[in-house]
């Protein structure tokens, strides 16, 4: 053979051993808020066409019964990251109250996370999205093994439009971002960005979107996708879905581009059901929502795909959950799992590859508060807020005593309770459930509105001073002024002692004193779900509304003068909004509804307390003076 046809065959080979070599990317994109029952590959919804993310599903392996470790965010991230039950290192809540004062709330720092691992093992890795994983500089992203982050700290109710403040800031590393654009879009785009620097070499990213979490805020090209529909709320749940399915496709027709598809293994998971009242994002058949943990509250949509190395078009009915993830994860990147590790998650390559015929898992488990459930085969013993024993997110010892039963096999919308017809079965399961939960340790926090040692705080009455790094909950505290009012900055009322503006019109009349560049909330009621908040953003004067979520604002077009000002704010029956600055109207607006319930928060003057009702960071204290505030219902 000639040097020459030698340096050719040598040539035409090496590509396919780099190839062969080559460590794959993984791609892991986790949807927010998203209900198992409505992309259009579950076979239960055609509304809302999602032909990206369904493409995912058709080319990889749809798990019917795919499961997510808890039944809402931040404890769900958690393990994902880690591939462990995050109740082994007290995460069981969302970051709240925590029990230690001087201890933050975040993803114990203790515990590896999946970018630690994988940056180890040689992969370039990103971070793209939410976190609700600590807000702390120890808790960012980039120490927790991520090359580059852009994205937000805060819980996952962020505004789509606006970039926030504080730890609600939307940041490119530890840099904030002014003008981050519509944050479906953007997520999508530095994602895209970021594998077209990498392409070269072996990538993780983490795209964990906050779509579809509320509020309902969106872009009209969007909305005008679905004038069939005429649920106004409905139709904007709508736009933000239709506006994710948009950006995994730009995601993942990248990688197609790069001639990447082969080389990568893609994830598509929920981080919980879908929190019906707030959002209508349908968990199909499934009883309950999130922070549930009945079916429709843990149960989530759950793809993998990894052309030319697992079978396509597959549908598998055995019980995985996404602390899977992180160990295929590891397995795909030639990376030995340490058995110090204590991973609860298995690797899931030989289950589909079809060198396992068995389920993953003998038992699936979840401990949520006062709520848990244990899943063996097809068979269910639950404790769930669904079934209104006991609060959604009620701390406290879960106990299996008065659990119900369900086989999910005849049963899957857990209808028919058979306990009573099964008692060997309550009693094996129970036990089990006990002796993993006897291993476990007690929530390092509790959700705001909650004692650290169990119970609801009682409203309206003096409790327990509990610090939340600083701030406390409107909940959390004790009325310290008259139900009726009039009030002036530093008051506060508890939840019970707060306007009943339920279904109701209201009109809000504020007295104020302000000096230089005045900023701040002169008043707020409620939280991120429902309520209303007069303020001063970027010097203007903004009545904000928030309904399930959805957040309406109004504004005056001019800066606030230095001096004394009257103000009323109107919200009418019928869901007129006006705002008047000195007894001129300066700004008006439409709410598509009233408050259909009670907020969940107290009022506060001068402030908003830890959960704010705005686009912006807690408490957000006013630079001037309120000296007299009043609500008068319609």
């Amino acid at each position: 053979m000639t040097s020459r046809r030698l340096l050719l065959l040598v040539l035409s080979v090496f590509p396919l051993i780099a190839h062969a070599e080559r460590k794959p990317n993984i791609l892991l994109i986790v949807a927010d808020d998203l209900g198992w029952g409505e992309l259009g590959c579950q076979g239960f919804s055609k509304e809302i066409p999602t032909p990206h993310i369904d493409s995912i599903f058709a080319n990889g392996t749809r798990f019917t019964d795919g499961y997510v470790s808890a039944p809402y965010c931040s404890p769900t991230r958690a393990g994902l990251l880690t591939g462990r039950y995050q109740e082994r290192f007290g995460h069981e809540f969302n970051p709240g109250i925590p029990v230690v004062a001087s201890e933050p709330t975040g993803l114990p720092l203790d515990e590896v996370t999946m970018g630690q691992r994988l940056k180890s093992a040689g992969y370039a890795t990103g971070w793209f999205g939410k976190s609700h994983l600590g807000t702390t500089p120890s808790h960012h992203p980039l120490r927790r093994g991520f090359d580059e982050f852009y994205g937000f700290l805060a819980p996952g109710g962020h505004s789509y439009i606006s970039p926030g403040s504080g730890t609600n800031a939307i940041l490119r590393g530890y840099d904030v971002v002014k003008e981050p654009g519509y944050l479906t879009e953007t997520f999508a785009a530095e994602t895209v960005s970021f594998i077209e620097r990498k392409k070269d070499e072996p990538w993780f990213v983490y795209l964990p979107f906050n779509a579809v979490h509320a509020p309902l805020e969106t872009l009209a090209k969007y909305e005008d996708r679905f004038t069939s529909i005429q649920n106004p709320k409905r139709r904007k749940f709508a736009a933000l879905l239709s506006a994710l399915d948009d950006a995994v496709g730009e995601v993942l027709g990248k990688v197609k581009e790069l001639g990447l598809e082969e080389d990568t293994l893609v994830y598509f998971v929920s981080d919980n059901g879908g929190p019906t009242d707030v959002t209508t994002s349908g968990n199909g058949p499934l009883k309950g929502l999130k922070a549930q943990t009945s079916e429709g509250g843990i149960r989530v949509p759950f793809a993998i795909q990894w052309k030319g190395h697992l079978p396509a078009g597959k549908v598998d009915s055995r019980p995985v959950i996404q602390l899977d993830l992180l160990p295929t994860s590891l397995a795909a990147a030639g990376v030995e799992i340490d058995p110090a590790w204590k991973l609860d998650g298995v690797n899931l390559l030989p289950y589909l590859k079809g060198e396992k015929t068995e389920e993953p898992h003998n038992v699936l488990y979840w401990r949520f508060g006062q709520q848990f459930a244990i899943r063996m085969g097809d068979w269910k013993l639950v404790k769930s807020a669904a079934d209104g024993v006991i609060d959604r997110a009620e701390p406290g010892l879960a106990k299996t005593g008065g659990a119900k039963l369900y086989n999910l096999a005849s049963d899957i919308g857990e209808r028919n309770d058979l306990a009573a017809a099964n008692p060997a079965k309550v009693e094996e399961l129970a036990a089990l459930w006990n002796a993993w939960n006897a291993t476990l340790i007690a929530p390092k926090w509790t959700p705001p509105g909650f004692h650290p040692e169990g119970g609801r705080i009682k409203e309206g009455k003096a409790a327990k001073s509990t610090k939340t790094q600083g701030k406390k909950s409107k909940a959390e505290v004790a009325s310290n002024a008259s139900r009726v009012g009039p009030w002036k900055s530093g008051d506060v009322l508890a939840l019970d002692d707060s306007p009943s503006i339920a279904n109701k019109g209201f009109t809000l009349g504020a007295e104020i004193e302000t000096g230089d560049a005045p900023t701040g909330v002169i008043l707020a009621h409620g939280g991120h779900l429902r309520g209303y908040a007069l303020h001063v953003t970027g010097g203007k004067l903004v009545f904000s509304f928030r309904s399930d979520g959805e957040l309406t604002t109004v504004a005056c077009s001019e800066a606030l003068a230095v001096g004394t000002h009257k103000i009323e704010a109107n919200l009418s029956p019928v869901g007129r909004l006006t705002l008047k600055l000195d007894d001129k109207e300066v700004a008006e607006g439409k709410t598509p509804e009233l408050i259909k319930k009670r907020p969940g928060e107290g009022l506060t003057v001068g402030n908003d307390g830890s959960n704010p009702v705005g686009p912006y960071s807690a408490p957000n204290a006013f630079s001037g003076k309120v000296t007299r505030a009043t609500i008068t219902i319609r």
